[in-house]
């Protein structure tokens, strides 16, 4: 298995304050942009194993063809309307970690999406990863601020303490501050003050976080109207909505709030008709807006500092169904984009020919080992704060 590397590996250390004060600083400068493609993105149609003979053999009609692919080697493949993605391949920003999976999949949307999102196969959390991640930053003293682009936030923002500031768009994304004429906000100040009592500090700590947290939205109004409205991207983006979001995404990244998380999704990939059409089209607006988006923040200086990195809740069936789909299946690619990424393949493809007892692919890679990764190498985290367990990571050893 080829490691994948984001840069120095964290310094293990049983002092959450050594690690506070060692690597955590070194990530005070990092972002994590995360993509969920939802509704399962078709992984064999994405990175295409046009090596395996069994590949058109289960796909007779929506099988790429040789003129339809962008070849990596002699097995593999990229979609061919991924040249923009291609290009940061070839360019050495770009890692694909192929047959991305966990013990004992799941092929429900609903659960597989908070399987990945809790990063608990047995789902016994309520929030998520990345949640639980600003949990523990925010105590150790290194804040972290994530921003959700879409209006419902996702169980990968959800912490105990921390929240994300989460709108769809910037005109919805508005907060007024309170002034000494508004009454109804006096009056809202007084109920929590007199509410409030010495005997209740439970409820006291509950309180100051909703009031940090409504000045946090303000300030973070202002620093988010003025991105948008004063961003000046240094690359032409596409016009659709995805590319809108990333474009929005760098102007949020160089500005002063400095987030740790952005959050983008793309919905359409539950690709159960008609997938070529589809698929492609989707293919495209992502890779299109992700060779925007590095571009851009390459230009303004911000690619190091940036990692992006993809999911989806399941990959599809090997084998395509009676109405030019597929069903929902198990393994996929993820990809992972950036100035520091370590380039190239990692893992194995699972093989086409060696399928579980319900014709699905057979991962190699756990996605919490990429969890792990982004953990400790990109934000100095060590990841049993996070994971609760120790998982093997994707790095240089």
């Amino acid at each position: 298995m080829t490691p994948l590397s984001l840069g120095p590996t964290v310094i293990e250390a049983t002092d959450n304050n050594k690690l506070a004060t060692s690597t955590l600083q070194n990530a005070s400068n990092k972002t994590l942009v995360v993509i969920q493609l939802m509704g399962g993105n078709d992984g064999l149609n994405t990175v295409v194993p046009y090596g395996q003979a069994a590949y058109l053999q289960n796909r007779p009609t929506i099988g790429l063809q040789a003129a339809e692919i962008l070849p990596i080697d002699g097995d593999i493949a990229l979609n061919s309307q991924m040249s923009g993605m291609m290009d940061l391949y070839k360019s050495n920003k770009m890692a694909i970690i192929q047959g991305v999976s966990y013990p004992n999949p799941n092929l429900s949307h609903f659960q597989a999406t908070a399987i990945w999102e809790s990063a608990a196969p047995d789902l016994p959390f309520s929030n998520g990863w990345l949640g639980r991640y600003m949990d523990v930053a925010n105590k150790l003293g290194t804040p972290a601020t994530a921003v959700n682009l879409q209006d419902l936030v996702p169980q990968a923002l959800l912490g105990v303490t921390s929240q994300p500031l989460s709108f769809s768009s910037v005109q919805r994304f508005k907060v007024n501050p309170l002034t000494k004429n508004d009454t109804s906000s006096q009056s809202v100040m007084q109920q929590l003050n007199e509410t409030a009592c010495n005997a209740c500090g439970e409820y006291n700590t509950l309180v100051n976080q909703m009031m940090q947290s409504g000045l946090d939205a303000m300030s973070a109004s202002a620093v988010i109207q003025a991105a948008s409205n004063s961003y000046t991207p240094q690359v032409t983006y596409p016009t659709n909505d995805f590319s809108n979001r990333l474009k929005l995404a760098a102007g949020i990244i160089v500005s002063s709030i400095k987030p740790k998380i952005v959050y983008v999704t793309l919905g359409g990939f539950d690709t159960h008709g008609n997938q070529k059409a589809a698929q492609n089209a989707l293919l495209k607006q992502l890779s299109d807006a992700v060779s925007a988006f590095y571009n851009d923040l390459a230009a303004q200086g911000f690619a190091n500092n940036t990692l992006m990195m993809t999911f989806s809740e399941f990959g599809r069936r090997v084998k395509e169904n009676g109405s030019r789909g597929t069903d929902h299946g198990t393994a996929l690619p993820q990809f992972m984009v950036g100035g520091q990424v370590s380039p190239g393949l990692y893992g194995t493809y699972p093989s086409l020919s060696s399928l579980d007892h319900s014709g699905n692919l057979v991962g190699n890679i756990d996605f919490r080992q990429t969890y792990a990764t982004v953990l400790e190498d990109w934000f100095g985290i060590q990841q049993t704060e996070v994971l609760g367990s120790s998982f093997t990571k994707l790095t240089v050893v």
